[in-house]
């Protein structure tokens, strides 16, 4: 077999393989995979909307991809693909509408600079418990809590984030910067909610760490209907475990967070 001839064999076989490939069942375990092996958010998406879909949408499920690296355009082309009508459209909802410049900032993330550098945070849904406090006698309360004793993402140093506030919203009741007790379980929580003979809803005083809120003079990056904020805490972090949340489950955040929950973005600081 000549080389013209073997080369027209490869690109046969490759077309073959390529069409198989498309037709097959993906499952949460191929994108795990795909996640594993350094794959683009991309081409993770037309993964999903290319192949015969067989996810697990259930919310351990995408807490559990979620931790593996999926990215929230991933778990949206995940969340559509299995609905009838709407996977086609998968792409067009994970991406950046065209007026949006490819540099502009992604409401569903929030951005960290430390020391001139940039990074970006991704969110994490938590875990809920009720308990009775003091046997009781403390009435009950609820908490948001979050797995593992530290998270991933450590810091040195006083943090500031760029966060994308809805215009609909004021800055100071769309975000909380809490610090995260550990508990002997190999968990961090923050207590959401509780009392005696009322209750209240809100993350306790006592572990709300005070923030400076500030509009970007430059929002020229901002996203249509959101406008970009400097968050700062007030005095420098003591060490430990933190989490800014975003209230996505309470405030209406058009077309970003498909989630009915609060985001939380956590970090410890070492």
């Amino acid at each position: 077999m000549n080389k013209v001839s073997r080369l027209f064999a490869g690109i046969l076989s490759s077309a073959f393989i390529a069409q198989a490939a498309l037709a097959a069942t993906v499952t949460n375990a191929d994108i795990i995979k795909l996640l594993g092996a350094g794959m683009p958010e991309e081409v993770v998406v037309e993964a999903i909307e290319a192949g015969t879909p067989k996810f697990d949408t259930s919310a351990n499920a995408l807490i559990a991809l979620k931790a593996k690296g999926a990215t929230p355009a991933i778990l949206k082309a995940i969340l559509a693909a299995g609905k009838p009508g709407e996977k086609a459209s998968t792409a067009s909802r994970a991406k950046p509408s065209s007026s949006s410049s490819s540099s502009s900032y992604n409401p569903e993330e929030i951005t960290l600079n430390l020391d001139g550098q940039s990074s970006t945070m991704q969110y994490i849904i938590p875990q809920t418990r009720t308990a009775a406090r003091a046997l009781g006698f403390g009435g009950m309360a609820t908490y948001a809590t979050l797995s593992g004793e530290k998270a991933q993402r450590r810091i040195v140093g006083n943090p500031e984030f760029i966060v994308s506030v809805p215009k609909n919203a004021q800055a100071n009741n769309y975000l909380t910067l809490a610090n995260f007790a550990v508990r002997n379980n190999g968990t961090r929580e923050v207590m959401t909610g509780g009392g005696y003979m009322s209750y209240s809803s809100g993350i306790n005083k006592s572990r709300v760490v005070p923030v400076t809120t500030e509009p970007l003079a430059d929002q020229s990056a901002a996203r249509e209907g959101f406008i970009l904020h400097k968050i700062t805490p007030v005095s420098p972090i003591a060490k430990g475990e933190y989490a800014l949340v975003l209230y996505t489950g309470e405030m209406r955040t058009a077309g970003f967070f498909a989630q009915a929950s609060n985001s939380y973005f956590d970090f410890g600081v070492d």
